[in-house]
């Protein structure tokens, strides 16, 4: 997908001001790479105006608001409504060796729904992820003392693993009992795809899901959909 790191647009002077909290909808968060692509989180705000906080290879770093593009952000409300967006299999697609680590957030009226991709990408996802990087570079964005109003939203614990054949899944979770792992289900009675969960209070969640991501008896993990009351 196109991991273009440049921005045509300028800031102005930061403003001297307290804070202004802002709820949000989607929170979009993107991470390095082995190159110079830009690092962000972009949020769209319950306005449809956006909020970036920049890292990297964008701008300076620091937080910037925006006016956004409305039929652009109406299509990525569109492409995201489905269940079935974030529910996709994408352990049969091949590994891109320098995809950065991507994430979404989605303040659904139904409940909270996230997806985190590291390592390989479908054409539905990448679609959306690159609507939202073209509506980050094409943004007029200007410095802000806005900031994300922090839901009270927990981390996510539960994560879909599918397992090398042969792997027994009660050996292989004794690696992780430092993050409290139990096994809450078994999704297929003849896969290797279980639904595991850590304990909310045993280190973090990011760790927890990245060394599944790189656990060489894991064909594929992903965020198991968590619903909570937006």
């Amino acid at each position: 997908m196109n991991s273009g790191c440049h921005l045509s647009k300028t800031s102005n002077a930061a403003p001297d001001a307290e804070p202004q909290w802002m709820p949000w909808v989607i929170k979009y968060e993107r991470g390095p790479c082995f190159g110079q692509c830009p690092v962000y989180e972009f949020y769209l705000l319950e306005d449809n105006s956006g909020l970036i906080e920049v890292k990297q290879n964008l701008l300076e770093p620091g937080w910037y608001h925006a006016d956004l593009d409305q039929e652009a952000v109406h299509d990525i409300l569109m492409d995201i409504e489905p269940r079935s967006w974030w529910k996709e299999d994408i352990s049969g697609l091949p590994e891109i060796a320098d995809l950065p680590s991507m994430s979404i957030i989605y303040k659904h009226k139904d409940g909270l729904r996230r997806f985190a991709v590291k390592g390989r990408i479908s054409d539905p996802v990448s679609r959306v992820f690159q609507k939202v990087e073209h509506l980050v570079r094409e943004s007029r964005w200007s410095i802000t003392t806005m900031r994300p109003l922090v839901p009270d939203l927990p981390e996510p614990t539960d994560v879909i693993v599918q397992l090398k054949d042969g792997v027994d899944v009660q050996v292989w979770m004794k690696k992780y009992s430092t993050f409290g792992i139990k096994l809450k289900k078994r999704v297929a009675p003849h896969q290797q795809y279980f639904v595991v969960t850590k304990h909310p209070e045993m280190g973090s969640s990011n760790d927890f899901f990245q060394y599944l991501k790189l656990d060489d008896e894991v064909v594929d993990a992903q965020w198991d959909e968590e619903l909570s009351p937006r």
